[in-house]
């Protein structure tokens, strides 16, 4: 069967994201190998998240903010960082329409800047990031790194929001959080959301408990 326009233009747009015949994406170190390539991303991006945790980057905690995390993250390895993705993806479940990524993603973050507001103790606070992580990660702004960028701006959210309530300052400390827990249950996440709760109730801690940090 011919394939329609659309599909091969979407079907181009894909393969831009790679070297030809491999799955490793085009990036500035042109590091062509995968894994060479999964290992210095990750320290590249470690290092960025170190010098966050001493000086965040400043927003509103908007979608601008959040593709500023994304481009100061990912911005030494890849051409596109702090860009929405231009393609559709999915794993276990699809993402968010690439076309619908910004009309979407200010919408929730709307949501999430009023919910807060109604967020009284330590508890609620779990359960809210709870269910805008599992948000964020549905939308899936970007090509890659998605789960880095939406935990360093849920940190940076905790850190200035709850510096003058009565339960803060709190802070998020990813070393507590089991990721895989996370992943296990979060396409299931309206019937299994108390597990997701509970890996940020354990992640939230004082400013003096935090540990190294955990990519």
């Amino acid at each position: 069967m011919e394939m329609s326009d659309e599909k091969r233009l979407e079907d181009e747009r894909w393969k831009a994201y790679f070297y030809p015949n491999t799955n490793t994406l085009k990036n500035k170190l042109n590091i062509t190998d995968y894994d060479e390539l999964q290992v210095k991303e990750s320290e590249i991006t470690f290092e960025k998240l170190v010098e966050l945790y001493e000086n965040p980057i400043v927003g509103n905690f908007d979608s601008l903010h959040l593709r500023n995390i994304h481009k100061y993250l990912f911005g030494d390895l890849y051409d596109w960082a702090g860009e929405y993705r231009t393609v559709n993806m999915q794993k276990q479940t699809g993402f968010t329409d690439y076309r619908n990524i910004e009309k979407y993603l200010n919408g929730e973050l709307e949501l999430m800047h009023g919910e807060f507001l109604n967020v009284s103790n330590r508890s609620a606070l779990a359960m809210f990031l709870s269910t805008y992580y599992v948000q964020l990660m549905a939308i899936h702004p970007f090509r890659e790194g998605n789960g880095r960028s939406a935990r360093e701006f849920l940190r940076e959210f905790v850190v200035e929001k709850t510096k003058d309530l009565p339960f803060g300052p709190l802070e998020l400390d990813w070393s507590r959080f089991n990721g895989d827990t996370v992943l296990n249950n979060i396409q299931f996440a309206i019937a299994f959301r108390s597990a997701i709760d509970m890996e940020f109730e354990k992640a939230l801690v004082s400013p003096d408990d935090v540990n190294k940090i955990k990519m």
